[in-house]
């Protein structure tokens, strides 16, 4: 903790403290409000020119961004903005941004900075000899307030000596608040025609509070919130200026300048005023004197090293407090070692044994700060092994930790290979971007995950039908975003069972800056992400998959680390993103390179090359991942002699287990052929087809032109060597939703969108390739996720499935995808194209393998038109989208209607799985089926499941006396 020693003003203290303080304290509606801003001390750059405040008053009403006025003459970095207060305002309500999508918002996402016309403090900067008295003006509700205090470690419990009497802790908070640490509640009481609260003084040396922060919570259970429903928060800084009532008390040992180097034991003198002085050191009371010269000798833990505070608290003959603050150094000594043989990069545990490894030439120290060693304030040093490896070892009581790496006192970071993180902002609560605020986690003695899918055999690629599926959408509503345990219970209920498909990829699940995103801003690429669930429900979301025969792939992003990435802030400047400032010479993991996504990956260096493999064997052995889709596949690069980039990572990847899935994001089939992937997004695929669909002309391609449709069905057109090469698709996350395209943008109607769409499944589940469906897509999702440059949530409408049309839908969808899974024509590789004609924008093709024939019949135009198409033969052929037989006497049929937008595809009628009536299986249906079906629903006798078949009479899915009299009825009339 490190606390301004002599302020100018409270102001200024509060200031540096916070970056922002306001002129006058307490502002009154229709006067001005002057503002001030530091950018060292905020999150925006120090170098943002001009600074805006984006203000409103009210909760947000009239908002706008304003450019602030540069003061040089305040010092460094500061900036003033003027505001005229409304007459009617209850709130003034702002954060700062340089317009860039950068923000500074009082430390958290959705906490930002609210100033209370109606509520107040007084004194406005408390010192520690003064009460704190809240106010609350024109308020009826009675209510109390909740808050919490800083002491420069994080927001926790004041003591019992700080609450007013009532004071209880509270739990069961709101996120917001339950994240940022733990809070009390004390009661408001009446004070004429305002509530008050009165806390404090903050005067002793087991707390020493830097900041307050509080909020309202009113007696019916609701929060004091602004008209967004966001909860206010307030936040009171205290001053230490000492004055001339105070006891007055300075340093002369160690040397009291600031920053001062010394060697333990540590002799602390001071002088001054005071009848009695006490020595305080994070919390804890190190030596007390009440002589002149004030002194105490402090011998510091074995291996302590570092910047400390040490704090007087002294009391006057008047009993008023004062605390003054010295900052020494005590020096640090790195201790070579060898490492143990066997230790891997990251977090090693044998048992209650735990060593720690890191990966960092050049540096001069790194230190491990963990939730077992803070009487260390600044981390224990690890050993360094060579010039490269640092490492540390303890043993640990069964429990959960965390921990971060102390990097040369400049920063802390959480493990480059965290296998689990917990990353929420202290101050604010919410899910953080900040790169420091993220802590490795982790628990000895935990019981590994019980899998229970030894029996699971992943999809044979030409079987596979892939559903891409998002996290965060899958199960969204407005009030949260989804889970891991939501996808595990729509797998337990069926919903994956009843469409069919076979594959679930994952978007990127690894932790990334915040609670919502679509994963390829990649952070922590071997961990799960904090806001979708645990590690062990990711697990149990595969082992549960596993259990209904459906294979799981994660998709990962190699190309590119996010800034708050661990292992790009091990070489880059504090606080600095610009990638050219970057320690090149010295970093073994980034290239000096642009990229239009995060800091681009060296996949040249071995190194990033054994972090990448780690990546990809966490989620294969910890996870037991059924396969991988890389992400920009062109940016990780190709390597002829397969030693390093994607052609490594495939290739490893396939020798370690053939019938692992790896899909590459690359429209590439010779890197496909060469290597272990087994596909490549085939994007020329998805711009044939998406232009066909939904009638336009797209990114080359045009509508109608049955030629280029033609190439793109047949895989080996595309240079493929198998079939499966291309991974095909009518939507994805990279694409526009097929119903938003045709209904926002053409025009179109819901059904004719929904004809679109089911025409865009029809093609593509007959196509060669690996065909993946978005999720959504079955039922007809619309709107769109892209705003801009921005990814906004989509939640999936579930509530389509409630509907006639919606339902209809997802039924077509999963005749489709049975068809797909169970033909020998469309798991083969022989295409034979009958019929194209792109004037009128149809195409009449066949699957064919042995016996087994598939006939699609595709009209892309707005025009329904009658063709003349020919069947392998006559007789009875299904079409499988509606659930139709049509009969032909040859193997023409001619004047087919083939409506526009459209789709129909036919099939062998599938054989009988049982013959109403025919319960005993012999041929005939007679009173000896009767008396079976009696027997049954009198509990006689058990049925098989072809023997219920055939005795639903009804089909209403119960068998009941109503069957047995639909029966006798049949066999009287027959």
């Amino acid at each position: 903790m490190k606390l301004m020693c002599k302020p100018v003003i409270a102001m200024i203290l509060m200031a540096n403290l916070f970056g922002v303080y306001w002129t006058p304290e307490i502002p009154t509606p229709g006067g001005e409000i002057t503002i001030y801003y530091n950018t060292i001390e905020g999150t925006l750059a120090n170098n943002t020119n001009p600074v805006y405040i984006h203000i409103g008053h009210s909760g947000w009403q009239g908002v706008d961004d304003y450019a602030m006025t540069y003061e040089p003459s305040l010092g460094n970095g500061w900036w003033s903005f003027v505001y005229p207060i409304a007459e009617d305002a209850e709130t003034i309500d702002f954060v700062f941004t340089d317009l860039l999508d950068n923000w500074d918002n009082n430390g958290g996402f959705g906490i930002d900075w609210h100033i209370s016309l109606n509520y107040y403090w007084t004194p406005f900067s408390p010192g520690p000899n003064s009460s704190v008295e809240v106010l609350l003006n024109g308020t009826e509700n009675p209510g109390s307030i909740v808050w919490t205090v800083n002491d420069g470690s994080g927001f926790d419990v004041p003591i019992e000596n700080y609450r007013p009497v009532g004071t209880t802790e509270i739990g069961d908070l709101p996120w917001s608040l339950g994240s940022v640490g733990s809070w009390v509640s004390s009661p408001l009481s009446y004070d004429d025609d305002s509530q008050v609260a009165e806390l404090g003084p903050f005067n002793l040396g087991e707390q020493i509070v830097e900041s307050i922060k509080f909020a309202i919570l009113w007696e019916d259970g609701t929060w004091d919130a602004g008209s967004n429903g966001q909860i206010l928060f307030y936040d009171i800084s205290m001053d230490y200026e000492i004055g001339v009532d105070d006891p007055n008390v300075i340093f002369i040992a160690p040397t009291p300048e600031n920053g001062t180097e010394v060697s333990p034991p540590i002799t602390i003198n001071a002088v001054g005023n005071a009848v009695a002085v006490e020595f305080w050191l994070n919390g804890e009371i190190i030596g007390l004197d009440n002589t002149l010269p004030f002194s105490t000798v402090w011998s510091p833990i074995d291996g302590a090293f570092g910047d400390y505070t040490i704090v007087t608290r002294a009391v006057g003959e008047n009993d008023r407090v004062s605390f003054s603050f010295l900052d020494y150094t005590i020096p640090y000594e790195v201790i070579d070692n060898p490492v143990p043989a066997g230790i891997s990069d990251g977090l090693n545990m044998d048992g209650n044994q735990i060593t720690i490894a890191l990966y960092a030439p050049d540096k001069e120290f790194v230190s491990v700060k963990g939730s077992w060693n803070t009487a260390f304030p600044n981390g224990e040093l690890m050993y360094l092994s060579g010039d490269t490896l640092w490492w540390y070892e303890t043993t640990l009581e069964n429990g959960q930790y965390n921990y971060q790496y102390n990097i040369e006192g400049l920063k802390n970071l959480a493990d480059p290979w965290s296998k689990d993180v917990n990353w929420v902002d202290p101050n604010a609560g919410w899910e953080s971007g900040y790169y420091g605020h993220a802590k490795t986690v982790f628990t000895v003695g935990q019981t590994d995950y019980s899998w229970t899918d030894e029996d699971f055999t992943r999809p044979a690629q030409n079987e596979a039908v892939i559903y891409e599926l998002h996290i965060g959408d899958f199960a969204a509503d407005s009030e949260s975003h989804g889970t891991f345990n939501d996808v595990t219970t729509a797998i337990q209920e069926g919903y994956f069972d009843n469409l069919g498909v076979n594959a679930i990829e994952l978007m990127p699940v690894n932790e990334f800056e915040g609670g919502y995103s679509w994963g390829y801003d990649s952070t922590f690429p071997m961990a799960p992400e904090s806001s979708y669930g645990t590690p062990d429900d990711l697990k149990n979301l595969i082992n549960t998959a596993h259990e209904h025969d459906i294979a799981v792939l994660i998709d990962v992003v190699f190309n590119h680390l996010w800034g708050s990435s661990p292992l790009f802030q091990l070489y880059q400047p504090a606080d600095n993103y610009e990638y050219e400032d970057h320690d090149y010479s010295n970093c073994p993991y980034f290239s000096n390179a642009l990229s239009d996504w995060g800091y681009k990956l060296n996949h040249w260096s071995p190194r990033t090359r054994k972090f990448t493999d780690d990546v990809l064997f966490t989620w294969v052995n910890d996870y037991h991942a059924d396969g991988f889709r890389f992400d920009y596949t062109p940016g990780v690069g190709w390597d002829s002699q397969s030693e390093f980039g994607a052609t490594h990572y495939s290739n490893m990847l396939d020798w370690i287990d053939p019938t692992l899935i790896l899909i590459a994001e690359e429209d590439n089939a010779n890197q496909v052929n060469i290597t272990g992937f087994d596909s490549g997004w085939d994007y020329s695929y998805h711009h044939t087809l998406f232009a066909n669909i939904v009638a336009v002309n797209h990114e080359g391609h045009w509508w109608g032109d049955m030629d280029d449709m033609v190439n793109h069905i047949d895989a080996f057109s595309q240079g493929y060597n198998d079939h499966t090469g291309q991974l095909i698709y009518s939507e994805s996350h990279d694409e526009g939703r097929i119903v938003h395209e045709a209904t926002v943008y053409q025009g179109d109607s819901e059904a004719m969108a929904y004809s679109k769409s089911l025409l865009g499944a029809a093609v593509m589940l007959t196509s060669e390739g690996t065909p993946m469906l978005y999720h959504g897509q079955e039922f007809g999702q619309n709107g769109t996720s892209h705003e801009g440059e921005h990814i906004s949530p989509q939640p999936l409408q579930w509530e389509n499935l409630d509907t006639e049309t919606g339902g209809a839908l997802f039924n077509k969808y999963a005749n489709l995808i049975d068809l797909r899974k169970n033909s020998d024509a469309l798991k083969g590789h022989q295409t034979e194209f009958k019929f194209q004609n792109s004037q009128d924008k149809s195409l009449v093709y066949w699957r064919v393998s042995g016996d087994d024939k598939v006939v699609v019949i595709a009209n892309f135009d707005s025009q329904t038109h009658y063709l003349d198409v020919e069947f392998p033969h006559g007789g009875e052929w299904y079409n499988v989208i509606d659930e139709t037989v049509i009969n032909i006497e040859s193997n023409w049929y001619g004047g087919f209607q083939a409506n526009a937008h459209s789709a129909y595809v036919f099939s062998l009628p599938p054989e009988e799985s049982c013959v109403l009536g025919d319960v005993s299986g012999d041929g005939a249906i007679n009173v000896l089926d009767v008396v079976q079906v009696v027997n049954y629903v009198l509990n006689v006798i058990e049925f098989n499941d072809d023997q219920i078949c055939s005795a639903d009479m009804n089909v209403d899915g119960t068998i009941n006396v109503l069957d047995i009299v639909t029966l006798v009825n049949y066999i009287l009339n027959n």
